[in-house]
C-alpha cells in the first residue's frame, strides 16, 4: 500500500512488523512461555532506549555491500506500542570529479571516499490492538534506507543487547509489505497487456562485469527486467500469471516491484505495484 503527502510529495509505504521471541540459541531449550505482546512492546522500547544511549560511533552499522552506514538518530515512545523513529544514513565511496559549470574548469575530487551524504528516513510504528499486530509507515527516500536495512540494523542491535545483558531471549524483527488492492483492481480493467516489468535487486542479476568495466559506484540498487508477449501468441500477457508474480513481491522477496503496460477502454495505460 502506498500513500503520498500532497504538500511534500513524500511517498509512504506500509508494512506489517512482526517481533518474534525465541529462547537463546546456545541453551537449546524450548520456550513454553505464553506469547505476551506487552512483553514484546516493552522489549522493543528498551531496545530503542539502549541504542540511543550509545555514543554515535557505537550505534552505527556498516551496510558494506551498499557502501552505506545507518544509525538510529532518535525515537519517540508514544506508549501502547506506538513509536516514531528517525534513522540517518550516509553512503560513501561516491567521490567523483567536480567541474565548475561556468568556467568549465576541473576542480578535481573534492569529497573523500569515506565522506557520506547524510539522509533521513522516518518510520512510524503503530500497534493495532484489534489485529494484534504492528503497522509500519515507512518514508520512501531514494538515497536513504529501506525496511530490509532497518530489519538488519534492529536485529543486530537486539543481538548486541542480549549479549550484554545475558537475557535468555532473542528477539527477531521482520517486515512484510502490505498488498495494494488498488493494483489488482486496476489490473482487472486492463483489456490488453503487452509488457510486464519486474524490478529486482541488482545483486540478483549478473551485472558485476559491467559495473567493473564502467567504473561506476553510483548504479541504482535495482534493475528492471522486461517480459513481452510473443508475436501471434494471443493479445495479452495472462492476468493470472501477473497475479502470481505479484504474490511473489515483498520486502523479503527478490521481486521488489512489478508494473504492466497495455490498454483499457480509455487508451494506453501503465499501472505499478508498490516499491520496497
Amino acid at each position: 500500500m502506498v500513500s503520498v503527502d500532497a504538500k511534500k510529495a513524500v511517498k509512504l509505504y506500509f508494512y506489517t512488523m512482526s517481533v518474534e521471541r525465541v529462547v537463546e540459541r546456545v541453551k537449546k531449550s524450548v520456550d513454553d512461555t505464553p506469547y505476551n505482546i506487552n512483553a514484546i512492546i516493552t522489549a522493543f522500547s528498551q531496545l530503542l532506549t539502549a541504542i540511543t544511549a550509545k555514543e554515535l560511533i557505537d550505534r552505527k552499522v556498516d551496510l558494506k555491500p551498499k557502501n552505506k552506514i545507518v544509525w538510529l538518530d532518535s525515537f519517540t515512545d508514544l506508549k501502547n506500542g506506538s513509536f516514531n523513529l528517525v534513522f540517518k544514513s550516509a553512503k560513501y565511496f561516491q567521490s567523483r570529479p567536480v567541474r565548475d559549470t561556468d568556467t568549465m574548469e576541473s576542480r578535481g575530487v573534492l569529497k573523500h571516499p569515506k565522506d557520506g551524504d547524510e539522509e533521513l528516513t522516518h518510520i512510524c510504528i503503530r500497534f493495532r490492538e484489534d489485529s494484534d499486530r504492528f503497522v509500519v509507515a515507512c518514508e520512501f527516500n531514494y538515497y536513504g534506507i529501506v525496511t530490509e536495512d532497518i530489519k538488519k540494523y534492529l536485529n543486530l542491535q537486539f543481538q548486541c543487547l542480549q549479549e550484554s545483558t545475558g537475557d535468555s531471549y532473542v528477539y527477531s524483527i521482520s517486515f512484510e509489505m502490505m498488498p495494494s488492492a488498488d493494483f489488482l483492481t486496476e489490473l482487472t480493467k486492463m483489456k490488453k497487456i503487452s509488457i510486464l516489468r519486474l524490478t529486482m535487486d541488482i545483486d540478483d542479476i549478473a551485472q558485476g562485469d559491467f559495473q567493473r568495466f564502467a567504473g561506476r559506484d553510483e548504479l541504482c540498487p535495482t534493475v528492471e527486467v522486461y517480459l513481452r508477449k510473443k508475436r501471434r501468441k494471443g493479445k495479452n500477457i495472462s492476468q493470472k500469471m501477473i497475479e502470481e508474480v505479484y504474490g511473489d513481491t515483498g520486502s523479503t522477496k527478490k521481486i521488489k516491484k512489478i508494473s504492466v503496460e497495455g490498454a483499457n477502454e480509455s487508451g494506453c495505460l501503465k499501472i505499478d505495484s508498490i516499491m520496497v
